[in-house]
Parts: C-alpha cells; sequence; structure tokens
C-alpha cells in the first residue's frame, strides 16, 4: 500500500502536468533527452561533454580515459532512453507522449524526493515533523520550478535525500521524564492518574534525561513524540523498562540505519553529479569518528568497508553502463572534476564570487522561509554557549546539528569554485529545510477547535501557526504559476508547432537564437538537416582567440545572412573552404529582439535582420509570447519567439 505521505505528494506534482512545459535550463533537454533520444531513435544532439575530449594521444590510460574522455554518464539519460524505448515499441513515439511521457519521470522523481524529505525529518526531529517537512517540501518554490525537470540536479536530489534516510545519523534523544513545575510524568504503555512527584524524586533525574517546562503550554510537541503517546508518574513505574514504549517507536514509519543503502545512492548520485562529493566526505568522516569513540578502531574500519564495497559497486556499474553503450571504458566523474576543477573549464560560463551561493543560492532556495531557517541553522551550527537565549530553548538534536556542520562545510568548499549556479545545492535543500522546523513548531499553540476547520486542522496536524503557515503557503503561489505557466513558454511551444505541422512542412530547420534556446530532436521527433548556433567552450584552443558561433552571429547578424547564410557562422575562410553546400532550411527560429539589429550594408545604407530575411525569400509565420522581457536573463532573449518560413 502506498504510505499517505507518498500519495499526497503523487497527487500534489501530478497538477504541474497540467501545466504547460516551460523553459528553464538546457540541460533539462540536452543533458538527458537529447542523448537517450539519439539512443533509442537514431539522431539527437550530443554537446561537447558527450563527446570524446580533445587531447594528444599518449598511450597513457590517465590522457586516454580521463583528459580525452568524456564528462556525462549514461545513467539519468538511459532512465528516458527506456521511456523513448517503450514509446518506439508500442507505436506511440508519433503522438504527444513523445513530450509527455517524459515529464511523468520527473514528476516521480519529484514526489519520492518529497516523501524521502518527510521520512527524514522524522529520523532527525521525531515523528510530530514529518507532516511540517512534507509540507515545507511541497510549498518549495524551488522544489516545485525544479524538481519535476529533467536537470541532473533532480536526481541527484532524491538520491542525496535518500542516502540521508539511511545514513546512520544520531537519532534524537528521548527524554526519560517530562516535568512541569513539579509535576513529572513518564513514558509508559499505559495511562494512569497523574500526581504530584517528591522532591527527592525530581533530585533523582539528570538534567540531559529530563525536559523541564515552567508551564505545560511551553511542551515541545516534537520532543513530547520522542517519548511516546502515554505517560505516568515515575513513581508509578513498577519496571524501569516500562518507562518506554517499545511498540511506538515501530509506528513512527522509521527507516532502519544501513551504511551499505546508504553509501549506494550517495555513489549513485556522484556518478550523476559530483556535487556532493564534500558533503559526503565530511559526513562520513565525522562517522567514522564517531564509531572509533564508541564502538572502537575495528567498528570504524568496518564502516569504511561496507561504505566503501557499496561505493565501488555502483562506479563499477556505472562504468559497464559506459562502455555497453559507448564502447569506450570511461570514467565521467573523474573526467568531469578534472575538466572543472584542476582545468577551470567551467569559468568559461561565467564567474562568481565566493559570497554566490551565501547571497543568492540560500536566499532563493530558501524563498519564503528565511527568518526561521536562520534562527534553526545558527541554533544547531554555533555551540549553545554562544546562541543568544532565545535560541537556546530550540530543539538541537544531535542528527540535526551532525547536518548543520555537513552543510556548511560542503557550501564553503563549493562556494570556492569560480563558476556557481543556484542549482548547484539543490541536492542540499531537502535537509536544509529541516531547520526551519524548530522555531516553526515553538510558535505553534495548539486548539481544541483544530478538528472542525479543514484549514485549522491542516494548521494543527503540521504544528505551523497561521501566519507562518499562509505565508509559506501563498508567498509561492503567483512565481511558480508565472514561471510554469509562462516565462520561457513559447521557446517549448515552437517545437511542437514544428512537430505538429501547423506553419507547413519543415524540411531543414535552422535556429538563429542563443545556444540551446529550445528543445531539439527530442520533442521535434524529425529526422531532418537542422542545427543551431552553438556556444562550446575553448577546447584544445587558445581561449583568448575562441569565438563561438554565438558569438558570430550576434556580432553582426545583418552580415552573417547576407554573406555567410545558410553556413553555420564561421570565419569567412572556413566557409569558402567548406566542401558542403547547405540548403536553404525552410523554417528559422529567432527572438524578436535581434529582427531590429541594424547594420550599414554597402551602398544600401541601413538594412536591419528582418529586411535581410525578406531579402532570402523568409517570411514571418508565427510567434509566441515568451514572458515579459524584464525578466529574460538575456537581452538577445527578449521580443518573444519568432518562426520564419521560406516562401514556396
Amino acid at each position: 500500500m502506498i504510505p499517505p505521505a507518498l500519495l499526497l505528494a503523487l497527487t500534489v506534482r501530478s497538477l504541474s502536468l497540467l501545466l504547460p512545459h516551460t523553459f528553464f535550463q538546457p540541460d533539462e533537454f540536452y543533458q538527458a533527452f537529447e542523448p537517450a533520444h539519439r539512443l533509442v531513435f537514431g539522431y539527437g544532439h550530443l554537446t561537447w561533454e558527450w563527446r570524446d575530449l580533445p587531447h594528444v594521444a599518449s598511450g597513457s590510460w590517465w590522457v586516454d580515459a580521463i583528459e580525452g574522455g568524456r564528462m556525462r554518464g549514461w545513467i539519468w539519460p538511459g532512465v528516458f532512453a527506456g521511456v523513448y524505448k517503450g514509446l518506439q515499441l508500442s507505436g506511440l513515439d508519433q503522438t504527444s507522449l513523445i513530450t509527455f511521457a517524459p515529464r511523468v519521470i520527473g514528476v516521480l522523481v519529484a514526489a519520492l524526493t518529497d516523501f524521502a524529505t518527510y521520512c527524514l525529518s522524522i529520523k532527525v526531529l521525531g515523528a510530530g515533523s514529518g507532516a511540517a517537512a512534507l509540507f515545507l517540501s511541497l510549498t518549495s518554490l524551488f522544489n516545485a520550478h525544479l524538481l519535476p525537470r529533467a536537470l541532473s540536479t533532480s536526481p541527484e536530489t532524491l538520491l542525496t535525500t535518500l542516502a540521508l534516510v539511511f545514513f546512520p545519523l544520531p537519532r534524537p534523544e528521548t527524554p526519560v521524564a517530562v516535568v512541569i513545575g513539579d509535576r513529572q510524568l513518564v513514558a509508559s504503555k499505559s495511562m494512569r492518574d497523574v500526581t504530584r512527584a517528591e522532591d527527592a524524586d525530581l533530585a533523582q533525574i539528570r538534567p540531559t534525561d529530563a525536559v523541564r517546562l515552567k508551564d505545560v503550554g511551553d511542551i515541545n510537541y516534537v520532543v513530547m513524540d520522542r517519548i511516546g503517546p502515554d505517560v505516568v508518574p515515575r513513581e508509578r513505574c513498577a519496571d524501569p523498562d516500562d518507562r518506554f514504549d517499545s511498540t511506538w517507536t515501530d509506528q513512527l514509519g522509521r527507516v532502519p540505519d544501513s551504511l551499505f543503502y546508504s553509501a549506494s545512492f550517495a555513489a549513485l548520485a556522484v556518478c550523476i553529479r559530483p556535487t556532493t562529493l564534500p558533503f559526503w566526505a565530511y559526513l562520513s568522516g565525522e562517522h567514522v569518528l564517531r564509531v572509533q569513540r564508541k564502538q572502537g578502531f575495528g567498528a570504524a574500519i568496518m564502516c569504511i568497508v561496507q561504505a566503501a564495497t557499496a561505493g565501488l559497486l555502483i562506479f563499477a556499474a556505472s562504468t559497464a553502463l559506459d562502455f555497453a553503450v559507448t564502447g569506450r571504458l570511461l570514467f565521467p566523474t573523474l573526467t568531469f572534476v578534472h575538466q572543472n576543477v584542476v582545468l577551470n573549464l567551467s569559468s568559461f560560463y561565467g564567474s562568481t564570487n565566493p559570497l554566490y551561493h551565501l547571497t543568492q543560492s540560500l536566499p532563493i532556495m530558501l524563498f519564503p522561509i528565511w527568518w526561521w531557517w536562520a534562527q534553526g541553522f545558527v541554533a544547531t551550527l554555533l555551540p549553545e554557549k554562544l546562541l543568544p537565549s532565545s535560541l537556546r530553548t530550540l530543539d538541537r538534536p544531535e542528527g540535526l546539528r551532525t547536518l548543520a556542520r555537513a552543510l556548511a562545510f560542503a557550501i564553503t568548499v563549493l562556494s570556492l569554485s569560480p563558476h556557481s549556479e543556484w542549482r548547484f545545492l539543490h541536492p542540499f535543500l531537502p535537509p536544509l529545510l529541516l531547520f526551519a522546523l524548530p522555531p516553526l513548531f515553538r510558535s505553534f499553540v495548539p486548539t481544541i477547535l483544530g478538528a472542525y476547520r479543514l484549514a485549522r486542522s491542516i494548521r494543527q496536524y503540521t504544528r505551523i501557526s497561521a501566519f507562518p503557515f499562509y505565508l509559506i503557503l501563498l508567498a509561492p503561489l503567483l512565481p511558480y504559476l508565472y514561471l510554469n505557466a509562462l516565462h520561457g513558454r513559447a521557446q517549448v511551444q515552437v517545437i511542437d508547432v514544428l512537430r505538429r505541422g501547423d506553419v507547413g512542412n519543415v524540411t531543414g530547420l535552422v535556429t538563429l537564437m542563443p545556444c540551446h534556446s529550445t528543445p531539439w530532436a527530442s520533442a521535434l521527433h524529425l529526422d531532418l538537416p537542422a542545427w543551431f548556433l552553438t556556444c562550446e567552450p575553448p577546447l584544445g584552443v587558445d581561449p583568448r582567440q575562441h569565438q563561438t558561433e554565438q558569438d558570430l552571429f550576434y556580432a553582426s547578424p545583418v552580415s552573417y545572412l547576407e554573406r555567410v547564410f545558410p553556413y553555420p557562422p564561421n570565419p569567412l575562410h572556413r566557409v569558402f573552404d567548406s566542401q558542403e553546400t547547405p540548403d536553404h532550411p525552410s523554417h528559422l527560429l529567432l527572438f524578436g529582439s535581434v529582427l531590429g539589429k541594424t547594420e550599414t550594408v554597402n551602398k544600401r545604407g541601413d538594412v536591419d535582420v528582418r529586411d535581410s530575411l525578406r531579402g532570402l525569400g523568409y517570411r514571418e509565420v508565427w510567434r509566441g509570447w515568451n514572458g515579459f522581457d524584464l525578466l529574460q536573463d538575456e537581452a538577445e532573449r527578449r521580443g518573444g519567439v519568432r518562426i520564419w518560413a521560406k516562401e514556396q
């Protein structure tokens, strides 16, 4: 039977399928759909990461397999290859399922991540926190916008969260007793009349074993969950072991610890993308030291062996899959690290400062729970003696403190990279959400009327007060609808228009846009002559002299159309030396902003791109609104999306 929390997550995430597919990042298409489509149907664009990197052959294993290897592995595209193969075998690949079916995979990944966040919260904070953690995950704008997409960070986030669910984090301590004023209660299997405890009995309980409250209104409900559903006076417990309800811990939905499973999921995430390596390095190191301190050196060695065995098995399976697909012995994880860390190739796509994640990534990811998250994270990261009195009373279980240290270390290390993006921290969002829960719970006051109104019942179930509850629920709504229904919609819609033949028979296609601005063969699903402007980094060439096709086109679009088209943008001597004579494509894709670009051409005076296209025999046949121009991340993406067709 599907757990109710997972069923709720599946229901909510499935609603995204009712919205049109909008464009966010090229990697969604070119690092997942395109390789998978090419593998199954034989055509599709492979970016430079999927091709052998240029290198000087030397016979060295390192040079041939790592420096001359490939940046990406086939684990994640392999999932979509299975979807495409199913459509091909069933004859449904010529229907709209070619673009819809892969989106269902995104819904499953998102829902499973929500459920894993729910389980992780129960493990770290206690059973009472699960509903609130699920609520934060489902209402997170960052999760809603990115998780259902085929970005490599989506499975990385799911696998990292699953690895944490199985990782042997310190469990929250179970209080022996709750002291309210001079009244003492202890955990038991049944409920009896509560009586006043003697001062001598109270003194026998160590401060760390009891929750001491001045008034019943100060109860921390999550801590109470760790005791169990029933409490009795301490002096009425005939058997000390009777204080704990062993059946209660089985009802919490906790997943048993398994270092082998945890290491397997973590290794799988690293094979897809090695961003989480610093996080797992710290977390594993602290765990080994904790085991060595409590159980001895032999137990620590066994932990290392168990995790290493799981990791090696996953890496071996990943290598075997890549070999089966490519016929080459490749190690994409090592090549990825070598190119982006050692050679700093990623900086070609932009540089960021060390405060980027602190000032941009975290504020964007944690909208709108900044205030509660900051309180919880600071309270768990800093020693208690350094905390203000208002933070010392927050729930600070050891597992949450361990996560705080690991996350702080990992984010610090990743901040040293010269190239960062918001989504690079996405795998850390599920554990990051948990830090907002203790401050949110502290302000919650239950009411007996909770069951008589739906909204109040939900708030009582999640244990979140009215103001933060409605803020968290409603603040992301408008941004989500805009980003997932309007912004970038035409960039995806335009390929659907071409595939359906709404603007005539497509026999050739050229996209004169910033590189990777639209889906490609995986959405067009037509095997025809087609190309788009590329923006490949300087591979084996001097970066100072490197110009991409995109750079060449936007430097002088009119001159390009007048002198070079239909060849791709290249220095003129390369065009004249070319042995190919391409035909003029039947359709062109452009953003509206480029149509007004003007240059002086010989004696014709000022000529704009629109005039040049008309002179080549093209006319505009379709335009699509692509969102507000002011919100586009590049000026070249403004003006909507246009289709120009060759006149017959």
